[in-house]
């Protein structure tokens, strides 16, 4: 049975350009001589932990693979928390997160996410109004301050800080190619927020019905890139699909040649970062299922994307035809 070093060492190799020297690789990131190195390639030397954490952090290694290695072990798995803490700054931990995560899967070769989607995916906002509603709604419902909670949409402003970061990270995710599996509910949840903001009057009226107004807009986006099946800020493919029959769970597969990764949303903008071989392969087949039991909305179907996209228009209009007659009591969900 290969020790977890030597697991470690030849999934390093397998990371690593042919015309790299290994050797030199591991002196770098250990910070240490070439013959320091060669001695713990060799095993002559053996790896402390910090060293074997520091190695398998640089390199994106799973400690499951490393740590666990028998047929019992495959119940057990190591996460890592993308938060450590929900703190007041959370948005900003969340782009620089995500968008660091994007660039690492970018640099190696067949790059994808695959997004199963409950709900509308942040990076789909774009930098209107909607965009704008969406940050002022996570930190509204994330924050612990009592005037935050109370601060109307009006007099809401962010930090530049938080806004270049938010286009950094609009900037890369709009670049990788892209699977997503939606569900005619995948809205729902931000328009049960424009009413919710309308009825304890943080949003006005006419600010609810241009909230809208920007949703639609970020949807007609996202059905000119699944009719042309590329993103619209690259030539990298864009693949959508329609399905109503198996649940939609926010779960993010983002995979290349070198590596597999799952996250899995555990609180609002939260996720569990999971990167075990086995529950990669079993997240994997399941999205294959879910695909298997859709409809593809991409190129040339053009009658089912029309079909998807005007329930989602349909039900966009019935909420704004809601608001429009109402005041701020509290109204009913219709769609």
């Amino acid at each position: 049975m290969k020790s977890s070093e030597e697991r470690l060492f030849n999934y390093i190799k397998k990371k690593l350009p042919k015309n790299v020297s290994f050797i030199d690789r591991i002196a770098e990131v250990l910070n240490i001589s070439y013959d320091a190195a060669y001695r713990r390639v060799s095993r002559k030397t053996a790896l402390n932990l910090t060293e074997t954490l520091k190695l398998a952090n640089h390199y994106n290694i799973d400690l499951n693979t490393l740590l666990l290695s028998t047929k019992n072990d495959n119940k057990k798995i190591v996460v890592e928390k993308t938060h450590h803490l929900i703190e007041e700054n959370f948005l900003q931990t969340f782009f620089d997160k995500s968008t660091n995560e994007i660039k690492n899967l970018q640099q190696s070769k067949g790059a994808l996410l695959i997004n199963s989607l409950k709900d509308f995916p942040l990076y789909h906002a774009g930098n209107g109004f909607f965009s704008m509603f969406r940050i002022f709604a996570l930190i509204n419902i994330s924050s612990r301050n009592s005037k935050t909670k109370k601060m109307p949409f009006s007099e809401f402003t962010t930090s530049s800080k938080i806004l270049k970061k938010h286009n950094t990270f609009l900037k890369e995710y709009n670049k990788v190619a892209l699977i997503e599996i939606w569900s005619d509910s995948s809205i729902d949840n931000i328009l049960n927020q424009i009413q919710y903001f309308f009825e304890i009057g943080l949003i006005t009226k006419s600010e609810s019905l241009m909230i809208a107004d920007s949703l639609v807009d970020s949807l007609k986006l996202i059905e000119e890139q699944a009719k042309n099946q590329k993103r619209n800020h690259s030539k990298n493919s864009y693949q959508l699909y329609h399905n109503n029959l198996v649940p939609l769970l926010n779960t993010v597969l983002m995979q290349s040649e070198n590596q597999k990764n799952i996250f899995v949303p555990y609180t609002n903008l939260s996720y569990f970062r999971v990167s075990d071989e086995n529950t990669t392969q079993q997240i994997e087949q399941h999205f294959k299922t879910q695909i298997e039991f859709s409809n593809n909305l991409s190129g040339d179907a053009s009658v089912e994307r029309q079909k998807f996209f005007n329930t989602l228009y349909q039900k966009i209009e019935n909420r704004k035809t809601r608001l429009s007659f109402s005041t701020n009591d509290a109204l009913n969900p219709v769609f």
